[in-house]
């Protein structure tokens, strides 16, 4: 997965379950008055333990990608 794919999914998620109020309750004063559930900072929890790993494999996907293009430049030179 691509660095761009998992920031569009982790922003897409966080919203999604900001619109749930199981899980965040939103206050009609301001974010500073909103806060997440208990259960919420549950699935927040695991939500973001999961996107992390998704993280850790893009920058290694990433570098390999970079690895590649450099050993393959250096092969034509």
């Amino acid at each position: 997965m691509e660095k761009q794919a998992v920031k569009d999914l982790m922003y897409g998620s966080l919203n999604e379950l900001m619109q749930n109020r199981r899980y965040y309750s939103r206050s009609s004063v301001g974010p500073e008055y909103s806060r997440w559930t208990e259960e919420g900072q549950v699935v927040l929890n695991q939500f973001m333990s999961d996107i992390i790993k998704l993280i850790y494999i893009a920058e290694q996907n990433d570098l390999d990608s970079r690895s590649k293009e450099l050993v393959l430049k250096e092969l034509k030179s």
